[in-house]
């Protein structure tokens, strides 16, 4: 029963996105505060919401992200709010799908409006297929006339509407942040307080249910084939989402034609399966029949890593033919860059077209690594496979 009611109550991930010093933090901690009255949230979290919650340096992937992470409930729904420090560090989060976000606050500065950066984490929340992107439009305490803000509201609309998200469930909120964090009352209909009130109502109104894992049909890949016998053979691998069961019928997905079969045992990281010697290897994985499809032309986004996360420098140009890691082999690749670019250097990322020599079980938000000359030089996410 206690189990049932943990998962009942597991929170829907979400983040913030935005560029830098356009009040995300700020924002997260106005949130706290208000829903410190109206929910509940772990810790008492007031003006000195940057004191009172550390930095949390994550290492996801071998990469570095850097965030602040609160859980709060209201009006019955839970979230884990996810705050990154820079905007390397939203990329890397959103690119590594180290936090399984499912839904994002997206805040831009009414006076700089929506910059490259701001852009950037919206293309790439789309790639993503994030359900759910609310919008704040924060004036920070600027003297700023309606015409301003419509214009900022346009162009914030234009681009929401370009990537996929209507007005209706993805609405845009005008408020001032740094007021709300700084209202010394307590009274929830305040002026101070009414933008975040509003941005509570929406996200409860506009955020999806959350996905739980375990409950998505499994897939497991297999690392190692640890004994063939006629008719059953035995894996050893990793279940990374789902569950097995034993009787089950399974497909074994990639690296050639679909196989068919049962599962006859389930011990911790080992599964039996019905199949002759020499059928399965390893890069293949186990799944319920139909459910994912081997390919070897996708779209992906890649970052690059930094030389002080990879110990290299190496960049990848048109046309390179890095490998790719994907469920613990590496396969030769052949690279694609959009026509506007010519080269990805370490600490940037891009849209890019992969051809694989061999096909490899994938659906939209597999991640995996990218290869060159023996170094891990790079992480991606599949956003579209052909």
């Amino acid at each position: 029963m206690a189990d049932k009611k943990e998962n009942g109550h597991r929170g829907l991930p979400i983040c913030t996105l935005g560029a830098t010093g356009h009040g995300k933090t700020t924002l997260t901690a106005a949130i706290a505060k208000v829903i410190a009255k109206i929910g509940s949230i772990r810790s008492n979290v007031g003006t000195h919401f940057e004191q009172q919650v550390p930095l949390h340096h994550s290492i996801r992937e071998g990469v570095s992200i850097t965030y602040r992470a609160i859980d709060y409930e209201t009006s019955g729904k839970f979230y884990s709010q996810v705050d990154c420090e820079t905007h390397l560090d939203i990329v890397k989060m959103l690119v590594t799908r180290s936090f399984a976000t499912q839904g994002a606050i997206w805040v831009v500065d009414a006076v700089d409006g929506v910059t490259h950066e701001s852009a950037e984490h919206i293309a790439i929340a789309n790639r993503l297929n994030i359900p759910t992107v609310i919008s704040f439009l924060n004036t920070r305490n600027a003297a700023i006339d309606d015409e301003l803000i419509d214009i900022c509201k346009q162009e914030m609309r234009e681009l929401l509407t370009e990537n996929g998200w209507n007005e209706e469930d993805n609405p845009i909120i005008v408020g001032d942040a740094d007021r709300a964090l700084k209202y010394k009352g307590d009274r929830i209909g305040a002026d101070h307080w009414k933008p975040i009130v509003d941005l509570i109502f929406a996200m409860n109104r506009c955020m999806p249910t959350p996905i739980n894992a375990d409950n998505l049909p499994p897939i497991m890949p297999i690392y190692e084939i640890v004994e063939e016998l006629k008719e059953r053979v035995t894996v050893r691998g990793e279940i990374v989402q789902g569950h097995l069961a034993v009787g089950q019928a399974v497909d074994i997905v990639g690296k050639g034609d679909r196989i068919k079969t049962k599962c006859l045992s389930i011990k911790e990281n080992e599964v039996i399966v019905e199949s002759e010697p020499d059928w399965l290897s390893v890069g293949q994985v186990l799944c319920l029949p139909k459910t994912i499809k081997a390919h070897s032309e996708f779209t992906a986004l890649v970052y690059l890593l930094t030389q002080e996360e990879s110990g290299t420098h190496i960049p990848l140009i048109e046309n390179d033919k890095p490998e790719v890691r994907l469920w613990g082999i590496d396969v030769s690749a052949r690279l694609q860059l959009p026509s506007d670019l010519s080269i990805v250097t370490p600490g940037a990322n891009a849209h890019v077209s992969f051809v694989l020599e061999l096909p490899l079980a994938m659906e939209v938000g597999t991640t995996f690594e990218v290869k060159k000359m023996g170094s891990r030089i790079g992480l991606g996410v599949v956003t579209a496979v052909v």
